[in-house]
């Protein structure tokens, strides 16, 4: 009887071997999915506040306490000045909006009720936002009417309390990669 050999080539166990060590550093390092995950984890390790809002429920009767209460990781600050949307803004700095990195928050108020909200992002999730935006409110596209004022190169979606805002297809050098909700009163106010 033939005594069989059981062992691994030792090629075959070095090229395993850095398969295990090389690829969760591949497809952390060069697929999108992996890179997104990373800038994630990123943001908690730094400590940056999530801001998981559906802005698509927002209305212009939320008022800043509710919203540091609803929100309280985040560190407002707040000044009182004439704004394109009301008398107060407030601002913070976020690690993500909605599970994607994100930058920075602006809260624009009249009378300490909200009338709008930028949210800005990381650059490199610009499709990301525009497809987010594109299935939240696809529900209520269908009943809804086409929003007020939109231009060409901007995908603007109607939602309860006015309008989601974000620039379509890619962004030039000198755009902001920032997602604005405008509130039905904030439009009316801007005419």
């Amino acid at each position: 009887m033939m005594k069989q050999d059981l062992k691994l080539p030792k090629a075959y166990k070095t090229l395993l071997m850095l398969a295990l060590v090389f690829g969760p550093f591949y497809w952390l390092a060069f697929t999108e999915d992996g890179q997104h995950r990373t800038d994630l984890a990123l943001m908690f390790v730094l400590g940056k506040p999530e801001f998981n809002a559906a802005l698509d429920s927002f209305t212009s009767a939320l008022t800043e306490s509710k919203l540091r209460e609803s929100f309280p990781k985040l560190k407002l600050q707040c000044g009182d000045g004439e704004n394109p949307f009301g008398n107060r803004i407030c601002g913070a700095p976020i690690g993500t909006f909605n599970q994607m990195p994100a930058s920075y928050l602006t809260l624009f108020l009249h009378d300490a009720r909200l009338r709008a909200v930028k949210v800005e992002y990381k650059r490199a999730y610009h499709e990301r936002i525009q497809h987010w935006l594109k299935a939240r409110v696809a529900a209520r596209e269908a009943s809804a009417l086409a929003a007020p004022g939109a231009s060409p190169g901007v995908i603007a979606k109607p939602v309860a309390d006015g309008v989601l805002i974000v620039r379509e297809g890619a962004l030039g050098k000198d755009e902001e990669p920032a997602l604005l909700w405008l509130s039905q009163a904030a439009i009316n106010r801007r005419g």
